[in-house]
């Protein structure tokens, strides 16, 4: 586990969650307090096209490597990535593995399939299958290891679709998950300031939807526990959660600015000349902080990181 992983045993995790139930708020001002759980979050061919050009060099790829700090793939293994989206944790995964292994990525959103089959993959060959992980019918105890990067929080059932991969996992086989804490201006600001500026530009309607990368929970300690729960519900022993810190990076402020057009409402807001300016003008004076001397963007973010075992019987 990375160094800068903070970990906090399950027992501490709940006291500090009934100590605070009664508390509605949270003491720092959050984009969640206008989120809803419900909010869709759709991923067509649009939002592929700024997937691997904006997310990918500077959040994706670096995340990857959080989880594979806590379960690393080796040469020879079959492995799994479900909410596999353009295939990023999928070729990370093929490099692994080898020749001699095998990577299977499923994903629901043909846009974002058809984008992962086009990239070139180096090492294991990719299986990419379009379905759906709440319903999915995996190959049983077929698997070493499975992963899902950012995924869970977009599921109408993630802890059915953790049984299904526990199914599909080899005795003893190693799920493990990443899933972005909540958005406000000291945890994951990029997205707290995405849906200030578009509450500044009078789309308020925009906002549920901006953050719900981000909506898994709005504090770390509910988070962390409804985490675990779904992992042990889910049929998987030896559960853990911890709550990792990194970075957004990108390589200019015109380039961060350009994570709105990602989202679902993205190419609405970029069509419109005047919308867009307005709007990109108020999220660009929210990321001067993060500006780097030499033009870069970089900004801290947070996200948990949950491990699971397949049982051995």
């Amino acid at each position: 586990m990375s160094p800068l992983a903070s970990r906090v045993p399950r027992a501490l995790l709940s006291l500090a969650h009934r100590s605070f139930a009664s508390s509605n708020a949270r003491s720092v001002k959050t984009t969640t307090r206008a989120m809803s759980s419900d909010a869709k979050f759709s991923f067509g061919a649009e939002q592929a096209a700024y997937y691997d050009s904006v997310l990918a060099e500077g959040i994706f790829k670096p995340w990857c490597e959080k989880m594979f700090e806590v379960s690393r793939a080796v040469t020879g293994e079959c492995v799994l990535d479900i909410a596999t989206g353009t295939g990023i944790v999928a070729r990370e995964l093929a490099r692994a593995v080898g020749v001699e292994g095998r990577v299977t990525a499923m994903d629901n959103a043909p846009g974002m399939l058809a984008r992962a089959r086009a990239a070139a993959t180096t090492g294991a060959q990719v299986t990419f299958i379009e379905g759906d992980a709440c319903e999915a019918a995996h190959e049983e105890r077929t698997f070493d290891r499975a992963y899902c990067q950012q995924g869970l929080q977009f599921m109408s059932d993630p802890t059915e679709a953790m049984r299904r991969v526990r199914l599909a996992l080899k005795p003893g086989g190693h799920f493990t998950a990443a899933v972005w804490t909540s958005a406000s201006a000291t945890s994951n600001p990029i997205i707290y300031h995405l849906g200030e500026a578009l509450r500044e530009v009078g789309r308020e309607d925009w906002v549920p939807v901006a953050v719900k990368p981000m909506s898994w929970s709005t504090s770390d300690t509910e988070g962390s526990t409804k985490l675990e729960d779904c992992l042990i519900a889910a049929g998987f022993i030896n559960p853990d959660v911890s709550c990792e810190v990194g970075t957004f990076d990108f390589p200019s402020l015109d380039v961060a600015v350009d994570i709105a057009k990602v989202g679902p409402y993205g190419f609405e807001l970029s069509s419109d000349a005047a919308l867009w300016s307005a709007f990109a003008a108020s999220f660009k004076k929210r990321l001067a902080p993060y500006v780097l001397a030499d033009g870069r963007v970089s900004a801290p973010a947070h996200s948990f990181v949950a491990h699971g075992v397949a049982p051995w019987n």
